[in-house]
């Protein structure tokens, strides 16, 4: 049976004191994504991926975003640039990266989101 599945800003009971892990990334420009990510909902029919991630500050870089991703910012900071764009998105935000985006992902202090991934 499906049934509704809370998410914890907190992540699940012991996340937080989880070591961080290397995390997939773009052509990275700077720093070195260390964090952790914590799926609470997949479904391999569809390809459909939710949960909590958290990383420490990076730069990446994206020719093509691989996926449709819609966020929201728990803790920290990420300012999108793409050509004629630039916003910086911080706690409380919520936002979509199209997949496609060709841009640069500028995360200058550690970050907590939710995330829908729709592949």
């Amino acid at each position: 049976m499906l049934l509704p599945i809370r998410f914890s800003s907190t992540g699940p009971a012991g996340w937080q004191q989880l070591p961080n892990q290397a995390l997939e990334h773009g052509e990275l420009i700077e720093g070195r994504p260390m964090g952790l990510d914590h799926a609470y909902f997949s479904h391999g029919d569809a390809p459909v991926k939710s949960g909590i991630w958290r990383c420490e500050p990076y730069t990446e870089r994206y020719e093509s975003y691989p996926a449709d991703e819609f966020m929201v910012v728990l803790e920290g900071e990420v300012t999108l640039e793409a050509e004629g764009f630039c916003e910086t998105y911080t706690q409380g935000d919520s936002f979509l990266v199209p997949k496609g985006f060709r841009g640069t992902w500028r995360q200058p202090v550690p970050m907590l989101k939710f995330y829908v991934i729709v592949g």
